[in-house]
Protein backbone atom coordinates (compact mmCIF):
# COMPACT_ATOMS: atom_id res chain seq x y z
CA UNK A 1 0.00 0.00 0.00
CA UNK A 2 1.42 3.22 -1.11
CA UNK A 3 2.33 5.24 2.50
CA UNK A 4 0.18 8.65 2.21
CA UNK A 5 2.60 11.84 2.10
CA UNK A 6 2.39 13.99 5.65
CA UNK A 7 0.45 16.99 5.77
CA UNK A 8 2.18 20.20 4.27
CA UNK A 9 1.15 23.88 3.96
CA UNK A 10 0.52 24.94 0.53
CA UNK A 11 2.28 28.02 0.36
CA UNK A 12 0.60 30.34 -2.54
CA UNK A 13 2.19 33.48 -4.54
CA UNK A 14 -0.28 36.47 -4.49
CA UNK A 15 -0.31 35.94 -8.26
CA UNK A 16 -3.58 34.25 -8.22
CA UNK A 17 -6.07 35.23 -10.47
CA UNK A 18 -9.92 35.99 -9.12
CA UNK A 19 -10.81 33.29 -10.91
CA UNK A 20 -8.90 31.20 -9.71
CA UNK A 21 -9.24 32.23 -5.93
CA UNK A 22 -12.68 31.21 -6.63
CA UNK A 23 -12.04 28.13 -7.86
CA UNK A 24 -10.03 27.17 -4.63
CA UNK A 25 -12.91 28.51 -2.42
CA UNK A 26 -15.12 26.19 -3.89
CA UNK A 27 -13.12 23.19 -4.09
CA UNK A 28 -12.73 23.81 -0.41
CA UNK A 29 -16.53 24.08 0.15
CA UNK A 30 -17.38 20.78 -1.72
CA UNK A 31 -14.43 19.18 0.43
CA UNK A 32 -15.97 19.89 3.38
CA UNK A 33 -18.49 18.57 1.62
CA UNK A 34 -17.28 15.38 0.97
CA UNK A 35 -15.52 15.18 4.73
CA UNK A 36 -18.97 15.64 6.26
CA UNK A 37 -20.22 12.18 4.16
CA UNK A 38 -20.96 9.32 6.90
CA UNK A 39 -17.98 7.54 4.93
CA UNK A 40 -15.20 10.07 4.76
CA UNK A 41 -16.32 11.22 8.58
CA UNK A 42 -15.19 7.66 9.78
CA UNK A 43 -19.10 6.92 10.87
CA UNK A 44 -19.46 4.11 8.11
CA UNK A 45 -16.08 3.48 6.35
CA UNK A 46 -16.57 -0.35 5.91
CA UNK A 47 -14.98 -1.34 2.75
CA UNK A 48 -13.49 -4.45 2.20
CA UNK A 49 -12.81 -7.26 0.32
CA UNK A 50 -11.74 -11.07 1.44
CA UNK A 51 -10.67 -13.97 -0.88
CA UNK A 52 -10.99 -17.42 -0.10
CA UNK A 53 -9.90 -20.17 -2.46
CA UNK A 54 -10.52 -23.74 -2.44
CA UNK A 55 -7.47 -26.20 -4.21
CA UNK A 56 -11.10 -27.52 -6.08
CA UNK A 57 -12.98 -25.17 -6.43
CA UNK A 58 -13.44 -21.12 -7.83
CA UNK A 59 -12.23 -17.82 -6.05
CA UNK A 60 -14.95 -16.96 -3.32
CA UNK A 61 -14.85 -13.48 -2.34
CA UNK A 62 -16.67 -11.25 0.69
CA UNK A 63 -17.18 -8.01 0.41
CA UNK A 64 -17.91 -5.63 2.91
CA UNK A 65 -20.02 -2.18 2.10
CA UNK A 66 -21.52 0.58 4.08
CA UNK A 67 -25.31 1.27 3.52
CA UNK A 68 -26.21 2.06 -0.16
CA UNK A 69 -27.56 5.31 0.90
CA UNK A 70 -24.06 6.42 2.32
CA UNK A 71 -22.66 5.17 -0.83
CA UNK A 72 -25.35 7.17 -3.09
CA UNK A 73 -24.06 10.30 -0.75
CA UNK A 74 -20.46 10.02 -0.65
CA UNK A 75 -20.23 8.99 -4.78
CA UNK A 76 -22.38 12.40 -5.09
CA UNK A 77 -20.18 14.72 -3.19
CA UNK A 78 -16.68 12.88 -4.54
CA UNK A 79 -17.88 13.76 -8.55
CA UNK A 80 -17.38 17.15 -8.13
CA UNK A 81 -13.44 16.58 -7.62
CA UNK A 82 -13.68 13.38 -10.09
CA UNK A 83 -15.58 14.97 -13.22
CA UNK A 84 -13.00 16.58 -15.60
CA UNK A 85 -15.70 19.60 -16.43
CA UNK A 86 -15.86 20.60 -12.82
CA UNK A 87 -14.40 23.78 -12.16
CA UNK A 88 -13.46 21.98 -8.52
CA UNK A 89 -11.67 18.48 -10.63
CA UNK A 90 -9.00 17.53 -8.40
CA UNK A 91 -6.01 17.73 -10.78
CA UNK A 92 -7.45 20.70 -12.03
CA UNK A 93 -7.32 22.45 -8.66
CA UNK A 94 -4.17 20.69 -8.06
CA UNK A 95 -2.19 22.05 -10.78
CA UNK A 96 -3.26 25.52 -9.75
CA UNK A 97 -1.87 25.35 -6.49
CA UNK A 98 1.11 23.91 -7.88
CA UNK A 99 1.84 26.70 -10.75
CA UNK A 100 0.94 29.69 -8.50
CA UNK A 101 2.83 27.95 -5.56
CA UNK A 102 6.08 29.89 -4.33
CA UNK A 103 8.44 27.15 -3.31
CA UNK A 104 9.84 24.15 -4.66
CA UNK A 105 8.87 22.04 -1.69
CA UNK A 106 4.71 22.62 -1.73
CA UNK A 107 5.39 21.69 -5.73
CA UNK A 108 6.91 18.33 -4.88
CA UNK A 109 3.96 17.82 -2.57
CA UNK A 110 1.40 18.67 -5.03
CA UNK A 111 2.73 16.51 -7.33
CA UNK A 112 2.74 13.60 -4.59
CA UNK A 113 -0.73 14.09 -4.16
CA UNK A 114 -1.43 13.83 -7.98
CA UNK A 115 0.14 10.23 -7.80
CA UNK A 116 -1.34 9.48 -4.92
CA UNK A 117 -4.98 10.44 -6.91
CA UNK A 118 -4.01 8.56 -10.08
CA UNK A 119 -2.18 5.91 -8.14
CA UNK A 120 -6.03 5.69 -6.56
CA UNK A 121 -7.63 5.47 -9.82
CA UNK A 122 -5.16 2.33 -10.88
CA UNK A 123 -5.64 0.49 -7.52
CA UNK A 124 -6.54 -2.94 -7.71
CA UNK A 125 -6.75 -5.71 -5.45
CA UNK A 126 -6.32 -8.13 -8.06
CA UNK A 127 -5.59 -7.43 -12.06
CA UNK A 128 -9.18 -8.64 -14.12
CA UNK A 129 -9.12 -9.28 -17.66
CA UNK A 130 -12.89 -9.99 -19.53
CA UNK A 131 -12.44 -10.92 -23.18
CA UNK A 132 -9.05 -9.54 -23.33
CA UNK A 133 -9.94 -6.07 -21.63
CA UNK A 134 -8.38 -5.29 -18.17
CA UNK A 135 -10.59 -4.16 -15.84
CA UNK A 136 -9.68 -1.07 -13.81
CA UNK A 137 -11.22 1.21 -10.90
CA UNK A 138 -11.19 4.42 -13.41
CA UNK A 139 -13.69 1.99 -15.77
CA UNK A 140 -15.74 1.34 -13.53
CA UNK A 141 -16.20 4.78 -11.74
CA UNK A 142 -17.21 5.99 -15.25
CA UNK A 143 -19.78 2.75 -15.81
CA UNK A 144 -21.39 3.77 -12.01
CA UNK A 145 -21.40 7.22 -12.34
CA UNK A 146 -22.95 6.92 -16.04
CA UNK A 147 -24.84 4.56 -16.28
CA UNK A 148 -26.13 4.18 -12.42
CA UNK A 149 -25.78 6.86 -10.30
CA UNK A 150 -26.07 9.86 -12.14
CA UNK A 151 -26.72 9.60 -15.58
CA UNK A 152 -28.33 6.46 -18.09
CA UNK A 153 -26.21 5.84 -20.82
CA UNK A 154 -27.69 2.85 -22.55
CA UNK A 155 -24.04 1.45 -23.96
CA UNK A 156 -22.90 1.73 -20.62
CA UNK A 157 -25.60 0.54 -18.58
CA UNK A 158 -24.86 -2.74 -21.57
CA UNK A 159 -21.48 -2.82 -20.48
CA UNK A 160 -22.10 -2.54 -16.58
CA UNK A 161 -24.42 -5.35 -16.94
CA UNK A 162 -21.92 -7.71 -18.65
CA UNK A 163 -19.09 -6.96 -15.88
CA UNK A 164 -21.98 -7.60 -12.97
CA UNK A 165 -22.22 -10.99 -14.70
CA UNK A 166 -18.81 -11.59 -15.23
CA UNK A 167 -17.36 -10.33 -11.92
CA UNK A 168 -20.62 -10.39 -9.90
CA UNK A 169 -22.66 -7.49 -8.47
CA UNK A 170 -20.84 -7.05 -5.33
CA UNK A 171 -17.07 -7.01 -6.43
CA UNK A 172 -17.99 -4.76 -8.97
CA UNK A 173 -19.52 -2.57 -5.89
CA UNK A 174 -16.34 -2.68 -3.94
CA UNK A 175 -13.69 -2.23 -6.61
CA UNK A 176 -16.07 1.60 -7.42
CA UNK A 177 -16.41 2.02 -3.54
CA UNK A 178 -12.61 1.47 -2.98
CA UNK A 179 -11.26 3.36 -5.97
CA UNK A 180 -13.54 6.87 -4.75
CA UNK A 181 -12.63 5.98 -0.52
CA UNK A 182 -8.46 6.29 -1.69
CA UNK A 183 -8.56 8.91 -4.28
CA UNK A 184 -10.97 11.26 -1.43
CA UNK A 185 -7.71 10.74 0.86
CA UNK A 186 -5.77 13.10 -1.93
CA UNK A 187 -8.74 15.61 -1.72
CA UNK A 188 -8.40 15.61 2.20
CA UNK A 189 -4.97 16.28 2.00
CA UNK A 190 -5.09 18.86 -1.09
CA UNK A 191 -7.70 20.87 1.30
CA UNK A 192 -5.90 20.42 4.38
CA UNK A 193 -2.81 22.08 3.21
CA UNK A 194 -4.69 24.97 1.46
CA UNK A 195 -7.00 25.76 4.85
CA UNK A 196 -4.30 28.48 5.97
CA UNK A 197 -4.53 29.85 2.88
CA UNK A 198 -8.11 30.17 2.48
CA UNK A 199 -8.19 31.58 6.46
CA UNK A 200 -5.97 34.45 4.82
CA UNK A 201 -8.59 35.01 1.46
CA UNK A 202 -11.78 35.52 3.57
Amino acid sequence: MQKEPKIIKANISDALTDRELKEIKLFLKRAEELFATQIMSGKESNISLNMKAEKSGPVQFTVSLPNEDYLRSFYMAFRFFYLQKEKTNFLRIANIVSRRSDNELSRKYIEQLKDMWSGALARQQMQMYINGVEITPTMLIDLWFNAHYFHSDELKEQNLTSLKNALSIDVCRFMLADAVYEASKAVLHLANSLHAFAGKNN
